[in-house]
């Protein structure tokens, strides 16, 4: 087999400099002559001018399978890293026509992203395996508690959602909605599992972080801790959904009890991703490692538990315990 020296395009490049950093460092940890080429629709996206290679990249809608192929080809990529939950679909699909050209999409299966994205759907299956998933409605008034959230059954639930209302207030705002779920309020601390799973779709390794501080879905401040119990739960849960691979952030809420809620699953990395990758949970490294395998493969993980994150003012920084 000839020597992998991946070049990976992480899309919707956006403000994600920290990620960007983060994958390189990875991919280079796999071959010293990796590189990562962010790419963005905006040429002046705030990370273009931070990165070692920024490319301008066209709308998805413009991309058919021949002129993506002519795109990638262009710029050498051996491996695409989608970022953004509006394209995990797009590249989900083109996964298995660019692998017969050589180039790998690390992401999960359609069917595993689409089950994802339905929050209805993917509540109910969840429940009906005993696993602790938050249990969604279609219509407000079927719900047992008097406190509620309302969200879009398919779409990201940190962009739009309305948190702890009462019934009437909830169906006030029900028009705001295309296709709105009813979910029970629950009280508690939120945290990230952040997974790795192999090909054959079984979680190999888990890492969670608090979300210490969260501002318009997305963690400014957050903390690396260890809870083996809770690593087994979600790491049983998300192999019951099948067509999951490579990394997945999951959000999980802890009530007053100690129970857990999950909240939703996104089969991608996440904002606050680069605190994970920096705390030894080394997905990217992984996946090419997996791709280059001739047997199973087993990660080698250490985390750094107590690792910190805090962004300000768009900028990110992570320190490590000693």
């Amino acid at each position: 087999m000839p020597e992998l020296i991946p070049t990976i395009l992480l899309t919707s490049l956006s403000g994600k400099k920290a990620l960007y950093d983060t994958v390189l460092k990875q991919a280079k940890m796999f071959h010293p002559l990796a590189r990562v080429i962010g790419a963005d629709c905006n040429a002046n996206c705030f990370a273009s001018h931070q990165i070692q290679q920024f490319r301008v990249m066209p709308s998805l809608d413009l991309l058919g399978k021949s002129e993506l192929l002519t795109y990638l080809a262009r710029l050498n990529v051996t491996h695409v890293l989608p970022t953004r939950d509006g394209e995990l679909k797009y590249w989900a699909q083109m996964a298995d026509p660019l692998a017969r050209h050589g180039i790998s999409v690390l992401i999960s299966s359609f069917a595993a992203i689409n089950f994802c994205e339905d929050k209805l759907t993917f509540s109910q299956q969840l429940l009906s395996q005993q696993l602790r998933a938050i249990p969604s409605y279609l219509e407000a008034e079927n719900l047992p508690t008097k406190r509620l959230v309302i969200k879009e059954r398919r779409s990201s639930g940190s962009r739009k959602i309305f948190i702890d209302l009462s019934k009437s207030d909830a169906l006030a705002r029900r028009t705001l909605f295309t296709e709105p779920i009813y979910q029970p309020h629950i009280k508690g601390n939120e945290f990230t599992a952040e997974a790795w799973l192999n090909r054959e779709g079984i979680t190999s390794s888990v890492i969670l972080r608090w979300r210490d501080l969260v501002i318009n879905g997305e963690s400014h401040r957050s903390t690396v801790f260890h809870n083996a119990l809770w690593e087994s739960s979600i790491s049983k849960m998300l192999n019951s959904i099948k067509g999951l691979s490579g990394h997945c952030i999951s959000q999980v809420i802890v009530d007053s009890k100690q129970e857990l809620h999950l909240v939703e699953v996104n089969p991608r990395l996440g904002g606050a991703s680069p605190l994970s990758l920096s705390a030894g949970f080394n997905s990217i490294f992984w996946s090419l490692q997996e791709e280059v395998s001739t047997g199973p493969f087993t990660p080698d993980f250490s985390p750094l538990y107590g690792a910190k994150l805090a962004k300000i003012r768009g900028q990110v920084f992570i320190s490590l315990p000693k």
